[in-house]
């Protein structure tokens, strides 16, 4: 639930708001980020709230944006976060989040590029009531760059045949407080390239190869190991194929 609002304050520039119900830190998971403490439809509580807002800039060929996000993550009432020495309030326990990304197209080349950084300021308070490893701080980000071989037989073709490498990467335990354990699993490297291949408007088929590595494990993580569990890897490469369809 939450309220937005969209501005355009200068030519090519545009602003959005939005305020809404925080996360809840006792559904953190390790590994996953903050994602499973999002609230949604009828389990939603308003015990925390959160402001974000994002600047979108349109410059020639590039598409600039940055974003931010600030809110509580108790998700409790007062008298339960007292009782857990968590902050409460409209801000309590708070999680930010800023934002950053650009993309160049032009001439049949595609740049693309994202940074991102997640701040768990209380991750110990919120480890010492939960004991879901919370990190305080996560950081990632990508760079892509692509061309449109299409685009040598005829400039003007609708049709896409594009190219591409990526490389990724992200560090869920960048930062852990003193009573968190480090998983080398969480600070990953994915080197990717492949081609997208559009003959018509709305069908695709895209194919790449996706090279991951990661830390060595952390073994005191796995409470009751299966007795056949393989050995873990921290390089591995995958090939995918996909096909989508819109209609």
């Amino acid at each position: 639930m939450g309220l937005y609002g969209r501005v355009r304050a200068l030519p090519g520039l545009n602003y959005t708001f939005a305020l809404m119900n925080g996360l809840k830190s006792s559904a953190f998971v390790n590994g996953t980020g903050i994602v499973e403490g999002k609230q949604e439809g009828s389990m939603a509580t308003a015990s925390n709230i959160a402001v974000t807002g994002s600047l979108l800039y349109y410059i020639k060929s590039w598409r600039l944006q940055t974003s931010a996000y600030y809110g509580g993550s108790a998700g409790i009432i007062k008298r339960q976060a007292d009782s857990l020495q968590l902050q409460s309030g409209p801000f309590g326990t708070p999680v930010s989040l800023v934002e950053a990304n650009a993309v160049y197209h032009n001439n049949g080349i595609t740049f693309r590029a994202l940074a991102t950084m997640v701040n768990i300021r209380d991750a110990f308070e919120i480890n010492r009531a939960y004991a879901n490893n919370t990190p305080s701080m996560m950081v990632g980000g990508y760079a892509e760059i692509g061309y449109n071989f299409y685009r040598l037989i005829n400039p003007e073709t609708t049709k896409n045949l594009t190219v591409f490498a990526r490389q990724e990467f992200m560090d869920l335990n960048y930062r852990i407080p003193s009573n968190g354990i480090k998983n080398g699993t969480n600070r990953r490297n994915y080197t990717v390239a492949g081609v997208t291949f559009q003959p018509v408007s709305g069908v695709v088929i895209k194919f790449d190869y996706v090279l991951r590595k990661t830390d060595e494990r952390n073994e005191d993580l796995i409470v009751t190991p299966f007795p056949q569990q393989l050995p873990y890897y921290t390089s591995n490469g995958f090939v995918n194929l996909g096909i989508g369809y819109s209609f």
